[in-house]
């Protein structure tokens, strides 16, 4: 079972977070590695039914690495125990928004939304779309199958952003940095490969028309250049 091997090779990874650890067990990484993307190819093909435009991505293309950058951090240790992809047209890139898969023991999730809270010009078009029709935004996210189901990431300010009205229904929301869903899975349903990957199906489904606003309103937008 791919994905078995997935977990208990991310388990003893947390447990022995070390470059010695990781050179002595290459060949259990690269397997790993390889259920990893086996599953997100999967979900790619499935999400390519009903959304065509994804059928071409190639899952290495949309897969993040698991190495760290510890430059500035107090924790070195070099390694994140966690698989993770983003299925979108742009691959890695937070724009357009796509689905997130995650992969580790005991926080495993499907993701969704824009989580990008150091694009400014992004969340501006967010907050702006949301403001101009607050009620179509509501509509999804407080929909009872919607809120009950999914976790909301908002990460929001103290305070309303000028210029945004504080009388507005949806004045919690503009407050959010970020607008992104997760639904946890437990590892007895990521261990099941057949049962992990309609999960996440059902999970992305169920998503799709968040995703599908937050896209609308980041129509146009152009990721930074350096």
């Amino acid at each position: 079972m791919p994905n078995v091997l997935m977990l208990d090779f991310l388990a003893d990874l947390r447990e022995n977070n070390s470059l010695d650890w990781m050179h002595a067990h290459k060949k259990r990484k690269k397997e790993a590695q390889n259920a990893f993307l086996e599953l997100v190819q999967g979900c790619i093909a499935d999400l390519a039914e009903t959304e065509p435009c994804l059928a071409a991505l190639d899952a290495k293309d949309l897969a993040f690495r698991i190495n760290r950058d510890t430059r500035f951090s107090d924790d070195k240790s070099p390694y994140n125990p966690t698989f993770r992809a983003h299925i979108s047209p742009a691959g890695r890139m937070p724009v357009p928004v796509g689905y997130f898969v995650s992969v580790t023991p005991g926080g495993s999730f499907a993701g969704g939304g824009l989580f990008a809270p150091h694009f400014k010009d992004a969340t501006r078009m967010v907050r702006d779309r949301i403001a101009a029709d607050p009620q179509a935004f509501l509509d999804i996210v407080e929909a009872p199958g919607f809120a009950e189901r999914f976790r909301f990431v908002g990460m929001p300010l103290n305070n309303l952003p000028k210029g945004y009205d504080p009388q507005s229904p949806a004045a919690e929301y503009l407050k959010c940095k970020c607008w992104a869903v997760e639904e946890h899975f437990d590892d007895a349903v990521v261990a099941d490969d057949e049962a992990c990957r309609r999960a996440l199906l059902d999970s992305f489904a169920a998503m799709k028309t968040f995703n599908e606003y937050l896209n609308e309103a980041l129509e146009g937008f152009a990721m930074p250049t350096r």
